[in-house]
């Protein structure tokens, strides 16, 4: 198969685990004898991603939304195109519609009525609407990466009937529990979304234990300005490899008060260091699961599994071996077989 990847950045540009996921999708239809091709934004110049050809448009990856012509081009060449929320999808669905091709869809992020907490009541209700009118398209197949993130898409509105669960993988290799260090840990981006402001609103009443937030992101300045002291940050990424990798492994507590995941891909990274979870993100781990904004709750939880080491490192070495089910190549061949089912339908 021919497969072009619209994605609005691309490997080594990154801003989170949407662009993890669209390089792990390339590399594995590559190596099992599919032709890739990626369009995205960036620098024209780079041409390739180790072996991944790209095009890239010297443009904003906002501006991905207006970006019809360039897809009609290069969907010319492929039998099916794969794209994800939020730029770049909208037109990757009229080129579509226009080439008569098969469109899927990553649901990589859905905030649906969680844009009101995170943006108002004006800027929510337009940021929900545009995000409405991207993801309701009659795509060929839209792919969520979890169960809660589907359940969450139909509960606001969002048809589910052409759709399909595929979890995301991952680099479990890379995250192994360490000899545990008394601190809480969270990793991610520093954007509201991501729940910055509870971390430093569960720490500033739980003073006798350490935070590390490890990340990057808009809200980074103004974090650093209003932290309490026992909230220390680290601007380490993926690509800083073992620095970053051994953080997870120190860690006694993963710490995620996220308004919204589709997967939570931070907490399984942190699950497979040997981490134990507190987090709002409603997967399988062994820690505490906590409501949206319930400060209370987490400090509550947070304090126990501290003043608890031993039970805590239980949970952490349960939390290493759920981990191993989430795998890239996994993900990979169940990604293979639903194009493989549409496309051969398509033929027939």
């Amino acid at each position: 198969m021919k497969i072009l990847l619209v994605h609005e950045l691309f490997m080594p540009d990154f801003a989170g685990g949407g662009e993890k996921l669209v390089y792990e999708t390339a590399k594995h239809l590559i190596n099992a004898g599919h032709e890739v091709r990626v369009l995205t934004t960036g620098n024209p110049s780079s041409t390739h991603y180790e072996n991944i050809p790209t095009k890239r448009l010297k443009r904003n990856r906002f501006l991905l939304n207006l970006a019809f012509y360039s897809i009609y081009k290069q969907a010319k060449w492929a039998d099916l195109i794969q794209t994800a929320t939020y730029n770049g999808c909208f037109p990757s669905w009229i080129v579509g519609k226009l080439q008569r091709k098969p469109v899927f869809l990553f649901v990589m992020s859905f905030w649906g009525k969680q844009w009101y907490a995170l943006r108002g009541k004006i800027k929510g209700f337009i940021s929900k609407t545009i995000e409405r009118i991207q993801v309701n398209r009659s795509y060929t197949k839209k792919i969520f990466i979890s169960d809660f993130s589907k359940k969450f898409a139909q509960e606001q509105g969002i048809n589910v009937q052409q759709s399909t669960i595929i979890n995301s993988g991952v680099d479990t290799q890379h995250y192994k529990p360490l000899p545990k260090e008394p601190f809480i840990l969270f990793s991610g981006r520093f954007a509201k979304q991501k729940g910055v402001d509870d971390v430093l609103a569960v720490a500033t009443k739980l003073p006798q234990h350490k935070f590390v937030m490890m990340g990057w992101g808009e809200e980074e300045a103004r974090l650093k300005q209003h932290a309490p002291k026992n909230v220390t940050f680290s601007s380490m990424r993926l690509k800083d490899g073992k620095p970053f990798f051994e953080m997870y492994g120190k860690a006694q507590i993963f710490f995620l008060p996220s308004y919204c995941e589709t997967f939570g891909l931070t907490v399984v990274e942190a699950m497979a260091a040997g981490c134990a979870i507190v987090s709002t993100v409603p997967l399988k781990y062994e820690g505490y699961s906590c409501k949206i904004s319930d400060i209370e709750d987490m400090v509550h939880n947070l304090d126990k599994l501290m003043k608890h080491p031993q039970q805590t490192a239980k949970m952490g070495e349960k939390n290493s071996q759920l981990a191993k089910q989430y795998t890239w190549d996994k993900f990979g061949k169940e990604l293979e077989k639903v194009y493989e089912e549409v496309v051969k339908e398509k033929r027939e």
